[in-house]
């Protein structure tokens, strides 16, 4: 959905060689694009009405097994609310969907016109979703003056109603009233799950048709989808309908879909075992690795890391491929694939050699669902690996550079695993995040030499902290790493000068990362008769970027938890004490804490500071009281502490 809405604006903003050869603003229109201007200044275009019904068929699916299809026919009413704006709608596609018909109608004199504009072809595959491999169709056109209406209409079909999962009312453009209808037979068992609809006006209104349970929903007033960084995943806070078949009935038969975790489980496996391997295939490679390996953990562990450092993960889905994995000999001859070809080949590669390694589904934690309450094939976006050994049960994903044995990446930390075990399965916990798993360290040993700091800095990261900094180490062009550790070194701060640079082996993921370096900070020190003003606390400037303006639209994610500890030492000149410190800091929003404390032992000045994020959320509600909390932080920061010279 990310995906979408980003081309949806690039759509907006990008010329489109499409115009209507009739078209002219009228009163109603001009209406319409008051109203939605006064809703939304800065929206380019909106929509005055958004319809769509859904009703169900049957047809044969994979295996040629009856199957359940979906209908969804839409009617799209838009208004241009700028001069010389593209207009349009985007619809996704892939192989389980087929347009039957559409029209694009543009506002001429007295009436719509027809113009059946060829659509424009964009790929929507998102590295970070594995089930939403679709590609889309741009249909529109540039309207050359503000009040210009047009209207969109669609009719496609699910030729599997499975993978119709979700339905979110809000689009990238402001809405004036949305009606989504679903027509459901009585030979059909169908659950939609109402989710985030605290805070909105939704009206939902059921009737009967004959043999038809008809369901509407209405809404008003939707404000735009908005991308802005550091956001938290939508479904956790936007209102949308979640579709789950149960079973339905054809010809006296009654046909289960998924009505269950089983049920849910025998179809992934059906698509699991169409993955048709041939391990020979990895047999020397295997052999190779754990050769001179005397421990269980280091066999697992070559493995493990030569799957991370040698296949590159990219997306690759099409149809009911996005569910079968790749096979394994095509992964390791390509030495690429999506997280379920990288699964299944490191799943493989363990049991060669001689572990209980097994497939699993997993929901990253874009996704808030709960596998027991929900069995639509949206609360699963990710395949890894699960391993059993010596009574523990391990967690690995291919896909997560730079990951260590033993250590969960965070974003699956906390999520249910659906594990393979033949016929059978099991459900597998991730173990939960803690903040003591993810620890940057900072120690700096600084001794005041006339008007400057001088002295030694080691930083240490571990856990998620590690893998995030690996992460962005590599990405870095080889000619610029050098600036990027220096700049840790000097502690955000422009009058710092690292040198004598050492770093602990970063090939080496099963240890911490350690920096260290001598360091000159000048600029630091003022000096008044025989008293000397200095700061030895350096605030960590990435925190700021997550305070936000005040035209913040979505809650923020910093997505992930971890625990700073600072320890700063000043040694003062021979005869100089310390005159003045700034009193202890404490300060909490939610379950993240700041606590702060200096001393003076002798000559010496010591700063400790701890720092916890344990919770990395922050609605909208929240926004007013996290900038004080962040800003209370910074005003300690800027505290300076004062020595009485000799």
């Amino acid at each position: 959905m990310r995906r979408l809405t980003t081309l949806l604006v690039f759509l907006l903003t990008t010329s489109v060689a499409t115009y209507a050869q009739y078209q002219n603003p009228d009163p109603d229109g001009e209406a319409q694009a008051n109203f939605l201007k006064k809703m939304e200044k800065k929206a380019r275009y909106g929509a005055y009405l958004i319809e769509k019904e859904i009703s169900f068929g049957t047809g044969k699916g994979l295996n040629n097994q009856p199957t359940v299809t979906v209908s969804e026919v839409g009617n799209i009413e838009m208004v241009s609310l700028e001069n010389k704006v593209n207009v349009g709608y985007l619809l996704p596609y892939n192989q389980f969907v087929r347009l039957n018909d559409y029209d694009f109608e543009i506002f001429y004199r007295n009436n719509f016109k027809s113009q059946k504009y060829p659509p424009v072809k964009v790929s929507l595959t998102d590295d970070a979703i594995f089930f939403d491999d679709n590609y889309g169709q741009y249909y529109g056109f540039q309207a050359m003056q503000s009040g210009q209406r047009c209207r969109f209409r669609y009719n496609y079909v699910y030729s599997d109603g499975k993978y119709l999962t979700r339905l979110f009312f809000h689009e990238g453009i402001p809405i004036r009233d949305e009606i989504i209808t679903f027509r459901v037979p009585d030979w059909l068992e169908l659950d939609i799950t109402e989710k985030n609809f605290e805070g909105y006006k939704i009206s939902k209104t059921v009737k009967k048709d004959k043999d038809v349970n008809v369901i509407t929903y209405k809404i008003n007033n939707l404000p735009s989808l908005h991308e802005e960084s550091a956001s938290l995943a939508r479904p956790y806070y936007l209102p949308h309908l979640i579709i789950t078949l149960r079973s339905f009935t054809l010809g006296q038969k009654k046909y289960n879909v998924l009505k269950n975790l089983d049920d849910m489980y025998a179809w992934y496996d059906l698509l699991y075992k169409k993955a048709d391997n041939n391990t020979d295939v990895l047999k020397n490679q295997v052999q190779q690795l754990i050769q001179g390996k005397t421990t269980d953990e280091d066999k697992i562990k070559a493995i493990y890391y030569w799957v991370q450092d040698n296949i590159r993960y990219i997306a690759y889905e099409e149809g009911y491929a996005g569910y079968v994995p790749t096979t394994v000999q095509e992964v390791f001859k390509d030495k690429y694939g999506d997280c379920k070809g990288m699964a299944n080949l490191l799943t493989e590669m363990l049991k060669l050699a001689g572990f209980d390694a097994h497939f699993a589904w997993i929901g990253t934690r874009e996704i808030p669902y709960d596998r027991k309450e929900i069995q639509a094939l949206c609360v699963d976006n990710h395949a890894i690996s699960v391993l059993y050994l010596k009574g523990k049960t391990y967690f690995l994903d291919g896909t997560e550079k730079y990951a260590s044995f033993g250590r969960n990446a965070y974003r699956i930390q906390g999520k249910s695993a659906l594990v393979e075990h033949g016929d059978k399965y099991s459900v597998e916990v991730v173990p939960p995040a803690t903040v003591d798993e993810n620890v940057i360290n900072t120690k700096a040993t600084l001794a005041l030499n006339n008007d400057k700091l001088m002295g030694h800095v080691t930083m240490t990261f571990d856990g998620e902290t590690k893998n995030f900094f690996h992460n962005v180490y590599n990405a870095i062009p080889a000619n610029k790493r050098k600036q990027f550790i220096n700049a840790l070194l000097e502690l955000n701060n422009n009058n710092t000068e690292a040198t004598n640079v050492k770093t602990s082996d970063f090939n080496d993921r099963d240890i911490p990362i350690k920096l260290d370096g001598d360091i000159e900070i000048s600029n630091q020190v003022t000096k008044a008769d025989n008293l000397c003003y200095t700061g030895i606390d350096f605030f960590p400037a990435t925190i700021t970027s997550f305070i936000p303006d005040e035209e913040r639209k979505n809650p923020i994610d910093i997505d992930n938890i971890f625990l700073s500890t600072d320890e700063v030492t000043l040694e003062l000149p021979k005869g100089a004490k310390a005159k003045a410190l700034p009193a202890n800091f404490q300060s909490s929003f939610l379950k993240n804490n700041m606590s702060a404390s200096y001393t003076a032992i002798n000559n010496t000045i010591v700063l400790k500071k701890k720092f916890e994020l344990n919770s990395p959320v922050i609605r909208n509600s929240e926004f007013s009281d996290w900038k004080a909390f962040v800003n209370r932080i910074k005003e300690f920061n800027r505290n300076n502490i004062t020595v009485q010279l000799p």
